[in-house]
């Protein structure tokens, strides 16, 4: 068997399978974060309640990896890809992409839905967005959202939203 001078040799492949085995438990690990603080807010009645939609993107992304991780410690072995291992692998990938675009949206639209008939409402100041990463925090009052605020000021009031609060705003008055 002749080796094509493309092939990774055995310690990089290993190598790339680490940083592929790290990636997928960080994808996992903040998924199921993310989704017990969601399971534990709506289930409580927490003061604010955080949906992560970036969390939910990474659980397809995880299963991906993971199919990654199998096939890499595959080929790290010498065994051989099976036409049958080669349709299962086709299967997970499209199953993680699936959920990794359809999950968010399924989690978000009816949380919210049901955030909002229970009187809670976004918190602009504590939600952001960041491409299609969107952290939306909602509360129960307003005040409960100016109070998150101010406490995350407190700790850093460099961050661009403690302007809008008056106590930590640089702006200098104008004077005439």
């Amino acid at each position: 068997m002749q080796k094509d001078e493309n092939e990774l040799a055995p310690w990089q492949l290993a190598m790339g399978l680490a940083v592929f085995a790290l990636l997928t438990a960080f994808g996992f690990g903040y998924f199921s974060y993310y989704f017990l603080v969601l399971v534990n807010g709506l289930l409580t009645d927490a003061a604010a309640v955080t949906i992560n939609k970036g969390a939910f993107y990474c659980l397809g992304a995880a299963l991906i990896g993971s199919m990654l991780l199998y096939f890499g410690g595959r080929k790290l072995q010498g065994k051989a890809v099976t036409a049958r291992q080669n349709k299962q692998a086709s299967l997970v990938f499209f199953i993680g992409l699936g959920l990794a675009v359809i999950l968010p949206q399924l989690i978000h639209y009816p949380s919210a839905s049901y955030l909002q008939a229970q009187g809670y409402s976004e918190c602009e100041l504590q939600s952001r967005q960041w491409l299609h990463d969107k952290v939306m925090v909602y509360t129960s009052t307003p005040e409960h959202c100016i109070e998150l605020t101010r406490a995350e000021c407190e700790e850093s009031p460099e961050r661009q939203k403690c302007r809008l609060l008056p106590q930590f705003s640089t702006n200098k008055p104008l004077s005439g």
